[in-house]
């Protein structure tokens, strides 16, 4: 009986792995839930069943339980006032082109705005189903305006068919929530950051070289921030118990980024003195050890709110910080040991850094937030006049003239697959910058995508006219409509977002369903179906890339002013700080993802590899200027009339600094002169040296000396980091591809 059980055990293990595979899964609800919406649509007999498949297609790229409910009451929302908009237009105005086209123009122009304008709540979605689905009925409507009503009831039905099949399917067939992926990607970073900080502690220490490998650690751990910063966008969609603790989860990932940042910060701080180690290593290898178990503890969190294992993390660090204190205590008097020991402190700071980071990402892990977390949230302005999102005004302006064009075809000379047209044309259009975040290249390259969309395009038409036929039986029509979805789903379900080809996938097989090939299809219908989709394609091309055109350089670019705004926000004291350093947490991520994707000639491989170690760069000032930021306050107030002019004078330094990166990226020209900042921080170069000549601090325990000693070693730091920007942003050729057209 046991072998007998063992056996079957054995002949299903390749079943169950396969089941396993999350891409297995997806194809298959993908599959379900297609094939459900087709029988329903079938069974209701509804116009045109390929709009619910296409529905489907959609839901199902956001794959979370709490998404996809949402998703639905605002897909049928957001298609009601949509088929509304549509019979309006076409009912009262479709006589009339001069009215009709500018108002048209006019909905979906605001409809593509709003879909991008605010990306991390429910709202845009709407937007975006109001403008799809104008644009449907309209489509339509323009030939048959008779029939406009009953057109967009159809549309209304086909959605609602679709949104429903794929809420049945994902809620009852493996869900996916996704703050249990949230939490399953940050323990894998924590688990990164725990690798690097062993590696880049004992560096410090001189215990070992740091090994080749650590780079492809920094790339992992890139790698899972970005899909962090994603899963949140998505589970801000998910559901009420989320989106209510959204702000846990904006700050666990900031805290998260800003912990790589200080292991970072710790890779760059002066070895250790063998005579100073020897003092010290058995406190510091118990520091060592409890930040490598604290960062244990926190990777092996199951949930947001749970009871986490003790730590003596902070035990450990009381022991160190009385072993530094004896130091300083032996060796105030000495110049020679001062210079020492500055290494210590700073290797000390940094150390401390961490172990409050750790704390703060505990109480975060737990489900307390920080007081600084709910005191920016009970302070929440509004403002008289709403932000104007000009990057989102230019999406919406070109989506509307991409959507009007297609129009104006229709109505002047019916071109070959009319109804195809206008979706194809305004889809890829509004997308452009979500294709950059899902890793495509944004409008870069568009016109050879397209032309190899269009020869991919022309052979799907000739292998359907080859299949046709033996399509016409329900059966085999309905298996090849799954295995196709099946192919789909699993290719995709990997994907950080809906790319390019993606989508040009989706509308691939809303055409395939469209044509009906259960019954005899002509020829000429699918060479004219294929005709339009390339028709429409070629419009969003044309646009898309003509008319301010989404290109990575230029997003890299905007994210990195936004860096450098926000920095000196920082030093002039915003009073959003805890807002600001989320988003300077984000930027360097997205930056460096925008600028892997700059394949353009003038950007060679060792121009790519300068972005990417000014954005390191970059992360290192964050890092310096948060801390500086933080910690203005500690400076002993008998030190103030000595320091403090001198603090200010160099932070009205680094902020000219910031403006003149600024100007030189704006330009797009970095072989001008940058200031640099030597003169400035030779002020304090002598400060510990004066300090401990004027021996106003020999009667002051431990705190007050090392405050003082680290309040310039921030300023010092920070100003070594803008150095090394500057160095950096000094060495770029961006005057050869910052503005080319890359077609």
């Amino acid at each position: 009986m046991n072998t007998r059980t063992e056996g079957a055990r054995n002949w299903l293990q390749p079943l169950h792995d396969a089941l396993g595979d999350r891409r297995v899964k997806h194809g298959i609800k993908l599959g379900l839930a297609a094939l459900l919406a087709l029988y329903i649509a079938e069974l209701l007999r509804l116009q045109h069943p390929n709009w619910s498949i296409l529905t489907v297609l959609v839901m199902m790229s956001i794959p979370y339980v709490g998404s996809i409910t949402i998703v639905a009451i605002i897909q049928v929302g957001g298609a009601i006032v949509g088929a509304l908009v549509g019979i309006w237009l076409v009912g009262d105005y479709a006589s009339t082109p001069a009215v009709f086209l500018p108002l048209f123009f006019l909905v979906v122009t605001f409809a593509g705005y709003k879909y991008g304008q605010f990306p991390a709540s429910h709202v845009p979605l709407a937007y975006f189903l109001v403008g799809f689905t104008t644009i449907a009925v309209t489509t339509y409507g323009v030939t048959d305006p008779a029939q406009v009503w009953q057109t967009g009831l159809n549309r209304v039905l086909e959605i609602l068919d679709g949104a429903l099949s794929s809420l049945l399917v994902t809620t009852l067939l493996w869900p996916r929530y996704a703050r249990e992926e949230f939490l399953e990607a940050g323990r894998a970073a924590l688990n990164s950051i725990r690798k690097l900080f062993s590696i880049h502690l004992d560096g410090h220490i001189g215990r070992k070289p740091v090994p080749p490998e650590v780079e492809q650690i920094h790339r992992t751990l890139g790698e899972q921030l970005s899909v962090l910063r994603n899963l949140l966008q998505v589970g801000s969609r998910e559901s009420a118990v989320f989106k209510a603790r959204l702000s846990n989860y904006n700050a666990f990932l900031a805290s998260v980024i800003q912990l790589f940042y200080l292991v970072l910060d710790l890779s760059r701080s002066e070895k250790l003195d063998t005579s100073i180690l020897s003092q010290i290593e058995r406190e510091l290898e118990a520091v060592a050890d409890a930040i490598s178990e604290e960062l244990a503890i926190l990777a092996g969190l199951q949930r947001l709110g749970q009871k986490l294992g003790s730590s003596r993390l902070n035990e450990a660090f009381v022991a160190l910080e009385q072993k530094v204190s004896e130091i300083r205590d032996r060796d105030a008097s000495s110049s020679t040991k001062l210079q020492t020991n500055l290494a210590l402190y700073r290797g000390f700071i940094v150390l401390r850094s961490l172990r409050e980071e750790l704390n703060n990402l505990r109480r975060l892990a737990q489900g307390l937030p920080p007081l600084e977390q709910t005191a920016v949230e009970t302070k929440q302005h509004s403002d008289v006049l709403p932000t104007i999102d000009w990057f989102w005004v230019k999406i919406g302006i070109k989506g509307g003239l991409a959507a009007v064009i297609s129009i104006l075809l229709l109505m002047w000379i019916n071109p070959p697959g009319a109804a195809l047209i206008p979706l194809v044309a305004w889809l890829p259009t509004v997308n452009r910058r979500p294709f950059l975040r899902a890793g495509g290249s944004g409008d870069l390259r568009s016109f050879q995508d397209s032309f190899l969309a269009a020869v991919a395009l022309a052979g799907c038409a000739g292998l359907l006219i080859l299949v046709t036929p033996f399509l016409a039986d329900y059966l085999v029509m309905n298996l090849v409509l799954f295995l196709v979805l099946f192919v789909f789903g699993f290719m995709t379900a990997r994907s950080a977002g809906v790319n390019f080809w993606m989508q040009i996938g989706m509308l691939i097989i809303y055409t395939f369903v469209g044509l009906d090939p259960q019954q005899a299809v002509p020829t000429p219908t699918i060479i004219d179906t294929f005709v339009g989709f390339i028709t429409g394609m070629g419009i969003a091309t044309v646009v898309g890339r003509l008319i301010w055109p989404v290109l990575p350089q230029m997003v890299m670019r905007d994210d990195l002013l936004a860096l450098f705004a926000h920095i000196k926000g920082l030093l002039n004291g915003d009073p959003h700080r805890e807002k600001v350093q989320t988003q300077l947490a984000v930027l360097p991520v997205e930056a460096l993802h925008a600028s892997h994707q700059i394949r353009i000639a003038g950007c060679t491989e060792q121009e790519q590899a300068r972005l990417g170690a000014l954005v390191r760069a970059m992360q290192t000032l964050v890092t310096r200027t948060t801390v500086l930021v933080s910690r203005r306050h500690i400076l002993p107030e008998i030190m103030q009339p000595i320091l403090q002019p001198r603090f200010e004078h160099l932070e009205e330094a680094f902020k000219r600094t910031l403006d003149a990166f600024a100007e030189c990226l704006h330009q797009g020209d970095c072989r001008r002169e940058l200031p640099s900042l030597c003169w400035a921080l030779s002020e304090i170069d002598g400060a510990p040296e004066g300090i401990r000549q004027s021996e106003i601090l020999v009667d002051r325990q431990l705190p007050d000396p090392v405050r003082v000693v680290e309040l310039v070693d921030h300023y010092r730091a920070t100003g070594e980091a803008l150095e090394e920007c500057r160095r950096l942003i000094g060495t770029l050729k961006i005057h050869r591809y910052w503005g080319h057209c890359g077609l």
